[in-house]
């Protein structure tokens, strides 16, 4: 594998401008986490693309994860290779989208009613597809100070992420307060409503899936295949009680929204959308409610970092494997904070999707890896070194990169003192993606905007 730093700089540029001593002692013995309790000050990056070095410890435990990849690779029991998605996505570089694609309700009719509502919301509101892979879509939401994002429902499970701003959400009927953090579980045909607080936009990431997907691929294998993930930086350490957000955030409820519901009259086009939702949620009955045991409502900072004993046994595709990795793990737990904010979980305890959070410290690297299912990494700190078959890019916040089945990759801090800050998400492929094709509904008159509800001509997500 030859790794190519395509975001600038050769690879080359980027090792030999950071070498520094890193050699452990002499004598190691296999099995023996040395970096654990004696982390170097720093490290040469070199050391993790060196399949071949004699010092590392855990050499046989990557030759053993390298042979069983080559082995179910070539397994026809196994599943097969799913197709090949682009792999780096710079969100920031892409414009806006007309609200018609992200949202496709009956606008047209619903702006002939209110015509300067509907200009106003255009202007309070935006949106962006992210991310259109055929199982999952990434929807970047930005809605301006005091702005309304007023009632509506679409066909597919989903899930909203708040990752900046305050405000309020209304789901069904409950509403709670919106802060970084904050997890709301969609159910298909929901009708869910955003109000932006007064002081500065909110944010909020939302992705759908296609659900009942093939769960062969989420047993089907993690393989470590790169080289020295025990010898980390002292300074990549990471402390316990380290916040996601930078401050401990929290979701309650609220008993008298901010904004009240405009409820459309019988002959308008919200009245008619009512009356064609109601048809699309008896027609799906119990369909409806697809993770009964999921909570609506969640928030990041009710859920603790997972412990290596956790990681070996919470349900991640990776958890098997723990166990066969001994002090690697041992070094990976104290450089990194990992935890499950979100997962669609069946009645039957499959689950078709995972997003979890994940901290690397400072200067750290996560070695060479892969496996089947298929994965995003969805950036929010950098720059960091992310590397995906065989290039190396530099990225940012707002940047996804997608790792296709069997397709190596790696992540690498490239400035002291920054923490590496990303959603990791799975999924079990190849669901029902005719949910994607069921139609939206605007349930709620176009209500008037506040006069601090305007984004100016680009606004920025991140």
């Amino acid at each position: 594998m030859k790794w190519i730093f395509v975001a600038g700089l050769p690879v080359f540029a980027l090792l030999s401008g950071c070498v520094m001593n890193s050699a452990p002692p002499e004598a190691i013995a296999p099995g023996v986490p040395w970096a654990v309790t004696h982390p170097p000050e720093s490290v040469d990056p070199a050391v993790y693309l060196d399949l071949d070095d004699p010092t590392d410890p855990y050499a046989s435990v990557y030759a053993d994860f390298r042979a069983r990849r080559l082995r179910d690779r070539a397994d026809p029991e196994m599943p097969p290779a799913l197709p090949r998605y682009p792999a780096l996505h710079r969100t920031g570089e892409r414009p806006w989208d007309d609200l018609e694609r992200v949202l496709p309700f009956d606008w047209q009719e619903a702006g002939a009613e209110r015509p300067r509502e509907a200009e106003a919301l255009r202007n309070a509101f935006a949106a962006r597809l992210a991310f259109d892979h055929p199982d999952v879509k990434i929807v970047q939401m930005m809605l301006a100070p005091g702005g309304v994002l007023p009632a509506h429902a679409g066909g597919s499970p989903g899930v909203w992420i708040v990752v900046g701003g305050r405000g309020e959400i209304t789901v069904e009927g409950e509403t709670r307060t919106a802060t970084p953090g904050t997890t709301v579980k969609l159910d298909p045909y929901d009708v869910r409503r955003l109000v932006a607080g007064e002081d500065e936009p909110l944010r909020v990431i939302w992705i759908r899936w296609a659900p009942g997907g093939d769960q062969a691929y989420v047993s089907a294998g993690y393989y470590m295949t790169g080289a020295n993930m025990h010898l980390q930086p002292r300074q990549a350490d990471m402390p316990e009680d380290y916040l996601f957000w930078g401050a401990v955030h929290r979701s309650t409820p609220v008993s008298e929204p901010t904004s009240n519901f405009a409820r459309p009259g019988p002959g308008t086009s919200a009245g008619r959308a009512r009356v064609r939702l109601q048809g699309w949620r008896e027609d799906l009955g119990g369909m409806r409610d697809l993770y009964p045991d999921v909570p609506r409502w969640g928030h990041e900072s009710e859920i603790s970092w997972l412990s290596q004993s956790a990681l070996k046994s919470a349900g991640f595709f990776f958890s098997k494997d723990m166990s066969r990795m001994s002090g690697i793990v041992d070094r990976m737990v104290e450089i990194a904070r990992h935890k499950a904010i979100f997962r669609a979980t069946r009645p039957d305890g499959n689950w078709d999707y995972n997003i979890s959070e994940t901290s690397w410290g400072p200067r750290s690297t996560y070695v060479e890896h892969s496996h089947l299912l298929p994965e995003f990494y969805y950036i929010l700190s950098g720059p960091v070194i992310y590397g995906v078959d065989g290039d190396l890019h530099e990225v940012g916040p707002g940047d996804i990169l997608f790792n296709n089945s069997y397709a190596p990759h790696l992540a690498q801090g490239i400035v002291d003192g920054l923490v590496f800050d990303n959603f990791g998400s799975t999924w079990a492929p190849n669901g029902d993606r005719s949910v994607f094709d069921r139609p939206f509904f605007l349930l709620e008159s176009l209500p008037a905007q506040s006069s601090t509800a305007r984004f100016g001509a680009a606004p920025s997500f991140h």
